[in-house]
């Protein structure tokens, strides 16, 4: 293991610059709406862990000492947790859209039908055509459509 106190200057300060562009980065990203709050929220959070890990690297040294796990491979499990915080995070979300869009579609499909019925028209779209499609279909007499 290598001693802390064999760390340069050069050494403590690119991680701690390196997490300050990190969190400046995020906090741009959510000033811009480019990164939701909804998601912000885990990076904020690891920004600021990266941030304090980076001004005391001493505390990755203890907590290696404590768990008597090499430093590496602390790091790695570190990396690994975060890595499936985010896999976790973003499979919530994607299955929270799928089910909000399968809800619109439903309500799209339940409004069609009673535009449908309010107009009093057998020629309805079918499931397969576009609602833009009916009114031409509804102008049509039988007599123009052979």
């Amino acid at each position: 293991m290598i001693a802390l106190s064999s760390l340069t200057f050069v050494q403590h300060i690119v991680p701690l610059i390196l997490a300050a562009v990190v969190v400046i980065f995020v906090v741009e990203l959510i000033r811009r709406r480019k990164l939701r709050e909804e998601y912000a929220m885990l990076w904020i959070c690891a920004s600021v862990v990266l941030l304090v890990f980076a001004a005391a690297p001493q505390l990755l040294w203890w907590i290696a000492k404590a768990t008597r796990i090499d430093y590496q491979t602390l790091m790695l499990l570190m990396s690994f947790c975060f890595l499936s915080l985010v896999i976790v995070h973003l499979s919530v979300a994607v299955s929270r859209t799928s089910d909000d869009l399968r809800k619109l579609a439903q309500r799209t499909a339940l409004l069609e039908q009673e535009l449908c019925q309010l107009r009093k028209s057998d020629s309805c779209p079918s499931s397969d055509s576009s609602p833009a499609q009916a009114p031409d279909a509804a102008a049509q007499s039988p007599d123009e459509s052979v």
